[in-house]
């Protein structure tokens, strides 16, 4: 079994990958990929600021007090549960979570749901190529995420729980880039 991938090796492989042009391989439906690997304009709006399109999310980003990392310098990337996938947790849960009390959950939820760096379908496409079908990613929370593709589509998830499916295009920030997925990702078992 293949270990988290180390950031330096990470940082490699997504350095690597900017630098290429497309792949050839197909991407996933209703990705950018082809846009982005071309595009030379620097989007201006950061992370933050493109939650303004997902207000729900943002009101937990909020909550936990984790806006100034998505307003920040330093690149991430968001792996964003849709409105859909939020409205699917348990009756309660988003206002439990938004409680004082409920803050150091809500905190490493989101955490989990944060990569460090820019992680871009073509990269992503690329790392589970090479990885013989999948790749494994640390969160910002170091916890692994897996991510594998089935068809035309990314699933990315841990080896406890079914994962998320990303949904509609990436959204690339001048700090990151966005990827909405359908599903919450629960936080690891304790260990």
């Amino acid at each position: 079994m293949r270990g988290v991938v180390p950031l330096a090796s990470l940082a490699l492989l997504l350095a690597a990958c900017g630098q290429q042009g497309g792949n050839g391989n197909a991407a996933p439906a209703g990705s950018t990929e082809s846009n982005l690997s071309t595009a030379t304009a620097v989007p201006k709006d950061d992370l933050g600021a493109l939650l303004g399109s997902q207000p729900r999310l943002a009101g937990l980003i909020k909550a936990a007090g984790m806006e100034p990392i998505l307003s920040g310098k330093e690149p991430y990337t968001l792996l964003a549960p849709t409105d859909q996938a939020l409205d699917a947790l348990p009756a309660g849960t988003l206002e439990r979570l938004q409680s004082p009390a409920g803050k150091a959950e809500l905190t490493g939820l989101l955490r989990h749901h944060i990569l460090p760096g820019t992680i871009l379908v073509a990269d992503l496409a690329r790392a589970v190529e090479s990885g013989g079908g999948k790749a494994t990613l640390a969160t910002m929370a170091g916890d692994p995420l897996t991510v594998t593709k089935e068809g035309n589509v990314f699933r990315i998830g841990d080896s406890g729980s079914g994962g998320a499916r990303f949904v509609g295009d990436e959204r690339p920030a001048r700090n990151g880039v966005i990827h909405p997925i359908d599903a919450v990702l629960p936080l690891p078992a304790a260990k």
